[in-house]
């Protein structure tokens, strides 16, 4: 739908990519803080709390027609997908610590409802339907959700062992002791490649090689089916895949997808290599998930700032992506988000991992 939005709006590339960059930072922002409160008030309350908000707020947002109002209303919407993001990842990181096999196929969940949001969204606008009634449906689905969710909540918070003390230790420091700052802006940088994919992969096919919606869709489709596959199928192989080698493969992939479409003038060419951009990507987040509820003493609050780094990355590449296409043409920006993942795979190959020590306390 980002192609309608932004005709609707009016909106350049730089200026697109600033409008992602203002919502996602302030939901990176929030995450960090909801992740301290969901260690407090448990995940699962603070999951059905951002449902219900987030149904409303999509139905709002769906209703603006002015350009700075609706960017406000995104923002909302954005902090409240961000508190989904940062409860769901804290709540399965911790119920399925020590099973990273589990947690792929939790993902793997994740490109299920990806595949049926943008296979459903490209139906309907090529069926002529506007992109602003696509999200009063998405606010049912999380009604719904949301709903189901508090009527199944016990009211108890997940404890973690070694809370107290960790109270008193800060977020950098504790990351420090884990171990896991490296691989904190590793992550955030895997996620301008995959964010770049979602957004700017499929915007290349509409705006720039004039494809249709079906076919611009339909590439992401693929892309995450070969995600849900790898993930699902798939999970007791890339499970006992270390983040290492799992970011090494999957920025080999995205990179080299990303690069195809943005040196093909063939749409069908340009499509698979969004599709094997969109599929590399995928590999990112479970894996650095899977190893982080591992590594960290502290996997509610950990999760929660990996997923701030997350928006981090997508905050870093929307609006340098929007300049860089912008000023110099879509092509180099597709070509740095290529880029981008290449670095990931040669950081990734470079670095060294490290595993918890025993006797650590928890």
């Amino acid at each position: 739908m980002v192609f309608n939005i932004q005709h609707t709006f009016a909106l350049s590339d730089s200026e697109l990519g600033l409008v992602l960059a203002l919502a996602i930072a302030v939901a990176g922002a929030s995450s960090a803080v909801m992740a301290h409160l969901a260690n407090r008030v448990g995940a699962r309350r603070l999951l059905w709390i951002a449902l219900l908000t987030w149904s409303v707020l999509l139905v709002v947002m769906s209703t603006v027609h002015q350009r700075w109002a609706f960017v406000g209303a995104l923002v909302l919407v954005e902090i409240a997908g961000g508190s989904i993001d940062t409860a769901m990842n804290a709540e399965a990181s911790h119920r399925l610590m020590g099973n990273p096999a589990g947690l792929v196929r939790f993902h793997a969940l994740f490109n299920v409802g990806a595949i049926v949001g943008a296979a459903g969204a490209g139906v309907a606008l090529h069926a002529g339907v506007s992109w602003r009634w696509i999200w009063p449906g998405v606010a049912v689905a999380a009604l719904v959700v949301g709903v189901w969710t508090l009527t199944t909540d016990s009211g108890r918070a997940i404890g973690e062992p070694g809370r107290a003390h960790a109270e008193r230790v800060r977020p950098v420091q504790r990351m420090r002791r884990d171990g896991l700052l490296v691989l904190l802006a590793v992550f955030a940088l895997a996620e301008v490649t995959e964010g770049g994919v979602d957004t700017w992969g499929v915007l290349y096919l509409r705006n720039h090689l004039a494809t249709g919606v079906l076919l611009g869709a339909g590439a992401y489709v693929v892309g995450q089916v070969v995600a849900a596959t790898t993930r699902g199928a798939g999970s007791v192989l890339v499970g006992r895949l270390t983040a290492r080698r799992g970011l090494l493969v999957g920025g080999c992939v995205a990179g080299g997808g990303i690069l195809l479409e943005s040196l093909s003038p063939l749409s069908g060419a340009a499509a698979l290599g969004l599709a094997l951009g969109a599929g590399g990507a995928s590999l990112f987040w479970p894996l650095v998930m899977s190893n982080v509820s591992r590594l960290a003493s502290q996997v509610v609050s950990a999760v929660g700032t990996f997923t701030a780094a997350g928006y981090i990355g997508w905050v870093a590449g929307a609006p340098i992506v929007g300049w860089v296409s912008q000023a110099y043409g879509p092509q180099r920006g597709l070509q740095l988000l290529a880029a981008a993942a290449f670095a990931v795979a040669i950081v990734s190959f470079v670095g060294s991992e490290r595993s918890r020590q025993p006797g650590r306390a928890e």
